[in-house]
């Protein structure tokens, strides 16, 4: 018969099924476990930051339709102006999103912070 090596543990087994790439399903959902580790660790840096963001402009927006901030003091607030989710444009300007809220880039190092 033949036999395959298992692609975690690297031991040898005989295999029940044609497609059988472990020698146990402990080591399958192990193997799967780690490579999803693996993606989550690969996007943490990102996420963290964009939820720092988000956290940022969330307190300094409160409960008001749009405010205004010089690019100084969001950085002084600990805002990573190079995280954001999207770029956006409308007739008027192009502005950076993170998740629900708009900053839109005004004369004088100013940025308008606003929801979509």
């Amino acid at each position: 018969m033949e036999t395959r090596q298992d692609l975690l543990t690297g031991e040898e087994f005989i295999p029940l099924r044609r497609n059988q790439r472990f020698a146990s399903r402990a080591n399958q959902v192990r193997y799967n476990n780690l490579l999803a580790q693996q993606k989550r660790d690969a996007k943490r840096p990102l996420d963290r930051a964009l939820d720092t963001n988000r956290t940022i402009l969330k307190r300094l927006l409160g409960e008001a339709k749009s405010v205004m901030f010089s690019r100084d003091y969001l950085m002084g607030a600990g805002y990573n102006l190079t995280a954001y989710t999207q770029i956006a444009e409308n007739e008027k300007a192009s502005y950076w999103c993170v998740y629900e809220f708009a900053l839109t880039p005004l004369q004088d190092n100013k940025l308008k912070i606003s929801r979509k």
